[in-house]
Formats: structure tokens, C-alpha cells, sequence
């Protein structure tokens, strides 16, 4: 049952609409930001000239990028009464969990394919162009490390699949906080909005505390602050993952009153 009723709600989400618009995302960012360092900055070397494609525009948009995605639809159908009509055709459990699943699927691949695709085009792509023009690296040159750099050491494959996918993963899980608010808030608006001020809110409080290595635009972006260890990007996501297990629980205790 669950897995025809992903079939369906796949069918329903991949509208020509929805497909153009996630084609934007993915394009659209990644190009504007690239056309805009394309001259006047330095760059020693490809990954580094990536770091700066997927910084400032994408990073300050992030959470509004991840909500956007699948959400839009699924508020739609809950104006029109969803939970009343579905109730005669399938178990709501069942409705309810493919609508997540969807959600978080969709979201995971456009964001997935927002950093991917611009670090296949400017690594292995770009260089064979010729669109930027590289410094030649001397004894002098400093040339900066970010969190996720210790990657490089395994390959700039390597280290592309894994940061792509540290980045959809954080997209996943601020798509299905604002998917659990939805269900339980009759103010979409707030629901939708709670994700990108804790975002920003969390960024500005850990940078007035002096600990923005724990924020969540430079954990999941570190293009803004020095090389820290690994573990550190995992404290802002650990806490988004109690928000989240928090949400779960309460959506479940106060199923009756939300249904009505």
C-alpha cells in the first residue's frame, strides 16, 4: 500500500511546473554566483573556485531553497481539506508517511544536484573552457582550507559526493521540521518560517557568542570560517535532529486535535 501510494504522490509532485522550478534552483543559483566571480578574484585551483560558486547566495537562501521544493504543493492540498477526502480512500498513517517520504526524497536530490552539478562543472568541466583564469600556485601563496577540505586527501570525487550529501542531508531535515509544523499549525506562514529565523536567529546568536563554528550557515557552508574538525558540523544538526524527533513525538500524541 505504501509503495503504490509513493508511486502516486511522485506522479503528483513531478508537474512540468515543479520540474522547470527545480531546474531553476539547480541552474539558476549556481550561475548567478559563478558569473559574479568569474573575473576579479584570485584562484589557485578549481575546488577552490567551487567553494566560492556554492557561497553567499546559496547558503543565505538555504533553508527558504529546502522548504520551497516539495512544501508548496503539500500546504496546497491541506487548504483544500486533504485529510477529509483521503480518509475514504486510504489509511492516514499511510497518506501522511508517503507525503513525508516524498518531501524529504525530493528535497534531498534538487539540493543534492544544486552542489553536485557545479562541482562536476567547474572541476572537471570548466578547466577544459577556460572560463577562469588560475594563478599559478607559488611558495607564497596561501591558499585556504574549510571544514570538509580534509576530504581532499581521498580525491576532490570523494570529497564533491560526500559534501553534496552532507548538504542534501541538512536540506532533508529542515524540509521535514517545516513539513511536521504544517501539520500541526494553522498559520502556514509561521510553520514555514520557523526553519529559516532558527537558521538565521542560530547564526547571528553563535557569531555574538564568539562560537560560529557551530553555526548552521558554517557548518553547512564553511566557506566563511577557517578549516575546524569534522565533529563540529555535527553539533548544530544534532540539535536539529532533537527539534525534529520532538516534533515527530508531538505530531503523534496530538494526532486527534491536528486531524480535526
Amino acid at each position: 500500500m505504501l509503495s503504490n501510494q509513493l508511486v502516486v504522490e511522485l506522479k503528483r509532485a513531478c508537474t512540468v511546473k515543479n520540474l522547470l522550478f527545480w531546474i531553476a534552483i539547480i541552474v539558476f543559483l549556481p550561475t548567478i554566483r559563478f558569473y559574479t566571480i568569474r573575473n576579479g578574484y584570485q584562484f589557485y585551483k578549481p575546488i577552490e573556485v567551487f567553494q566560492e560558486t556554492v557561497s553567499t547566495i546559496i547558503p543565505f537562501l538555504f533553508p527558504a531553497i529546502a522548504i520551497s521544493i516539495y512544501l508548496p504543493s503539500f500546504l496546497q492540498e491541506k487548504k483544500n481539506n486533504f485529510i477529509s477526502y483521503t480518509r475514504t480512500r486510504i489509511p492516514l498513517s499511510t497518506y501522511l508517511l508517503s507525503k513525508g517520504l516524498i518531501n524529504a526524497c525530493l528535497t534531498g536530490l534538487v539540493t543534492f544536484l544544486l552542489i553536485f552539478i557545479p562541482f562536476v562543472f567547474v572541476v572537471y568541466l570548466e578547466p577544459n573552457i577556460g572560463i577562469i583564469h588560475y594563478t599559478p600556485i607559488d611558495k607564497n601563496a596561501i591558499v585556504p582550507d574549510y571544514t570538509f577540505s580534509q576530504l581532499l586527501s581521498h580525491g576532490d570525487l570523494i570529497y564533491g559526493l560526500v559534501y553534496s550529501l552532507w548538504v542534501s542531508i541538512n536540506a532533508v531535515v529542515y524540509a521535514t521540521i517545516a513539513f511536521m509544523l504544517l501539520l500541526t499549525s494553522n498559520n502556514p506562514f509561521v510553520a514555514l518560517s520557523i526553519p529559516f529565523l532558527f537558521y538565521h536567529i542560530l547564526n547571528f546568536l553563535t557569531g555574538v557568542l564568539g562560537v560560529a563554528m557551530f553555526s548552521p550557515l558554517s557548518t553547512i557552508f564553511p566557506f566563511n570560517i577557517v578549516e575546524q574538525p569534522l565533529w563540529t558540523v555535527l553539533v548544530p544538526f544534532l540539535l536539529l535532529l532533537i527539534i525534529l524527533i520532538g516534533l515527530l513525538i508531538f505530531v503523534k500524541r496530538n494526532q486527534k486535535e491536528w486531524m480535526i
